[in-house]
């Protein structure tokens, strides 16, 4: 879910991403949760292979609040080619600027469009988040959904299938902040989408109970120069959205007047 050998894997994807902002400079001192920075001094002891369900559970909920210090440089590019802001615990009896991952995704996380990597060694990281699971704090207060949600299980499908009742609108702030909907214009940009579009799509197919609902953006194959750089787009926008969201593209002239400006 959150982790991967951070290092080891370069699969960069430099065509489809944005370019990096400077970090916004913050006017007031983080104050962590000490006894949460503790709890984790101790979690990170545990070999890998002995961390299950229930020490990823509990680490998650203390590095919400916990006190880190930052990498140097703060920022990298993580094997997937996307950046990450660099967090470590403190060192013992060392002093350090204080980094709290609450305050940090309101100062400059959100809208620099920064994931972030916790004690990244040259064999792995303690865990990863991407931009979307930060985003998904800010909006759920949980860096995953877990369960049952309105989106789709299915996703990249480009056609609306036979007796399906179609709705189509806007995201709403609380699903796509504005921030985000310029982080991934922004992306799209970058890889020759010069007028980027969006909606929301809720279906209901005939027969079936309640309807779900995906994110539209008025992209397909045609637009780029084959199917892989229209799958890797596809996955950079992902990279960008909790996980639960179902992101789909769909030819412009399909849903006509729905699409409106990223």
């Amino acid at each position: 879910m959150g982790l991967f050998d951070f290092f080891k894997k370069k699969e960069q994807q430099k065509e489809v991403l944005k370019e990096e902002k400077p970090l916004k400079k913050e006017n007031e001192p983080y104050l962590g949760d000490l006894t949460k920075t503790n709890n984790l001094y101790r979690l990170v002891q545990t070999p890998q292979n002995e961390r299950d369900d229930v020490w990823k559970q509990v680490f998650l909920e203390n590095i919400v609040k916990a006190s880190f210090r930052c990498g140097d440089p703060q920022v990298i590019t993580g094997p997937d080619g996307f950046p990450y802001f660099q967090l470590f615990l403190p060192e013992p009896n060392k002093s350090f600027q204080c980094y709290v991952i609450e305050r940090m995704k309101d100062d400059f996380l959100l809208a620099s469009g920064y994931g972030v990597v916790i004690n990244p060694t040259q064999n792995g990281a303690d865990w990863v988040l991407s931009y979307g699971d930060i985003l998904n704090l800010h909006l759920n207060k949980t860096f995953y959904t877990i369960g049952a949600t309105p989106f789709s299980s299915e996703t990249n499908s480009e056609t609306i299938v036979e007796k399906e009742e179609v709705l189509i609108g806007q995201p709403s702030e609380a699903l796509l902040p504005q921030q985000t909907r310029q982080l991934l214009a922004d992306l799209l940009k970058l890889n020759d989408i010069n007028n980027p579009k969006i909606l929301l799509l809720m279906r209901h197919k005939q027969g079936e109970d309640g309807a779900t609902q995906d994110i539209v953006f008025n992209l397909t194959g045609k637009n780029f120069k084959d199917e892989n750089t229209y799958r890797s787009v596809m996955q950079a926008i992902g990279w960008y959205l909790p996980r639960h969201y179902s992101i789909v593209g769909m030819d412009e002239e399909s849903l006509g007047s729905g699409f409106m400006p990223l």
